[in-house]
């Protein structure tokens, strides 16, 4: 107790996804004032994701939360891809292997893996990645002129790509994944 009276933060144990809400915050105080000629969209934080060989970002508008991979339960008779229902806090979230959706070939989980629990108007889904990154945000300067390198199998959910430090990042469109009727209709 004697830390929490010298440090109030010290009582409270923050979690992963807090702290990047928080450096997110802080980076869009700051940001008007880098954000010249009303490109402050540009500049927003961006969650950023390792899926296989991709480096996806996710806009920080649809993520509900980021957790361990939890206990999922099998749900028979839909796709390989769907890999079940979690309980979360007493919700029930449906958990989809994103890398199997999009190429056919499952996930292997990892140490590193989690679960992106995306919001999208009343319902809250999971999406297993490979691995969390932490935080990104790139100006126009950075953007890709096309989009004609991205694989294939990605393109179709991919709504701009920028180019750092010799990675290429790719903006996931989590609207366009809900839009597309193979991943609406998990069920043989």
């Amino acid at each position: 107790m004697a830390d929490a009276a010298i440090n109030p933060s010290a009582a409270t144990l923050l979690h992963p996804f807090d702290i990047l809400e928080q450096l997110d915050a802080r980076i869009r105080e700051r940001a008007p004032a880098a954000a010249a000629g009303g490109q402050l969209s540009e500049m927003r934080g961006r969650l950023a994701l390792r899926l296989s060989l991709w480096n996806l970002l996710f806009s920080m508008d649809d993520v509900a939360e980021i957790i361990p991979v939890p206990r999922i339960t099998r749900v028979p008779g839909v796709k390989r891809w769907l890999l079940g229902i979690a309980n979360l806090r007493g919700k029930v979230v449906s958990v989809s292997d994103l890398r199997d959706f999009l190429t056919g070939r499952p996930t292997v989980q990892l140490p590193g893996s989690q679960i992106v629990v995306m919001h999208a108007g009343g319902w809250d889904y999971g999406l297993l990645v490979d691995e969390i990154v932490g935080m990104r945000h790139f100006g126009p300067q950075q953007r890709l002129p096309s989009l004609e390198e991205v694989d294939a199998d990605l393109r179709p959910y991919v709504a701009e790509g920028f180019r750092n430090d010799q990675q290429i990042w790719l903006a996931f469109d989590t609207g366009r994944l809900l839009a597309d009727p193979r991943f609406l209709n998990a069920a043989y």
